[in-house]
């Protein structure tokens, strides 16, 4: 039997989105939470309108991205965008991950969730060379019942696009007059505006961080189990985009020896899964 997904966010179902915003927002009680015209996605998440009745049971899955932009990142792209403050002061960080919901007879669906500002990229880049940064703008779906497990999809990255392009240096050693040398920083690799998969901290057998990454061990994204119907599914992401100014303060630069500058770019971050 094929599962149908409700995108809340749809215009057409105001009233979806009303519940949806309540719930998420104050889990505050919606009981008449009826989606009469939507979109209704299959398991190739291609659409089509329809009008169903008020489902039995459902169970929303949203997800919340609360993550915030280095200061630092903002002034260096925000003179080059044609940003309000309004804008400015609600800039969020470009993410996108792949969830897999599946149900208890053991089929699934996946899908595929962007959340943050699509118009926050280095103006300097053109961002119709990006076509998959605004992809679309799903952060919410309301499936039927019998959900047994929410997830990140199996092998799938969480990614955060990182909006200007950066510069790798490495240190070498040059010849100079009389014979002498020095070391300096010398170009290497450039990355031009991308997602970039966020990595959990490396550990050692004892949970002592070898390496420090984007995301701490205790704080990705873990599966949730044996759904309630009815039952709200948030996925809540705290955090902060960043890129190193290693080598050039005015522009992103890092060593590309450096493990640890290498190892954090993109950012830090946190996720938290509630269940109401």
């Amino acid at each position: 039997m094929q599962r149908l997904f409700l995108p809340a966010w749809n215009w057409r179902a105001v009233r979806t989105v009303f519940c949806l915003a309540m719930i998420v927002g104050v889990w505050g009680g919606c009981t008449a939470f009826n989606p009469a015209f939507v979109n209704l996605l299959g398991g190739n998440v291609a659409t089509s309108l329809a009008t169903i009745p008020n489902p039995p049971g459902h169970v929303v899955v949203a997800f919340v991205n609360n993550a915030e932009i280095d200061e630092s990142l903002v002034n260096l792209v925000k003179d080059g965008l044609d940003l309000s403050a309004t804008e400015l002061a609600n800039l969020h960080p470009r993410i996108r991950l792949r969830i897999r919901i599946t149900f208890v007879d053991g089929t699934f669906q996946t899908v595929e969730m962007i959340s943050g500002s699509r118009n926050f990229v280095d103006a300097s880049f053109n961002a119709e060379s990006i076509p998959d940064l605004n992809q679309n703008d799903l952060t919410n779906v309301v499936v039927q019942c019998d959900v047994a497990r929410v997830e990140l999809e199996p092998g799938s990255n969480v990614e955060v696009f990182v909006p200007v392009g950066l510069q790798g240096f490495q240190l070498v050693t040059v010849n100079t007059s009389g014979g002498a040398t020095s070391t300096t920083f010398q170009p290497r690799l450039a990355f031009p505006p991308q997602f970039r998969a966020l990595a959990v901290d490396d550990v050692d057998a004892d949970g002592n961080i070898v390496l420090r990454r984007n995301v701490d061990v205790r704080d990705q994204l873990t599966a949730t189990t044996n759904v309630v119907c009815g039952s709200v599914v948030a996925i809540n992401m705290n955090g902060v985009l960043s890129v190193p100014f290693q080598i050039d303060a005015s522009q992103p630069s890092f060593d590309q020896d450096d493990a640890q500058t290498v190892a954090s770019i993109g950012g830090r971050y946190e996720f938290r899964v509630t269940v109401r």
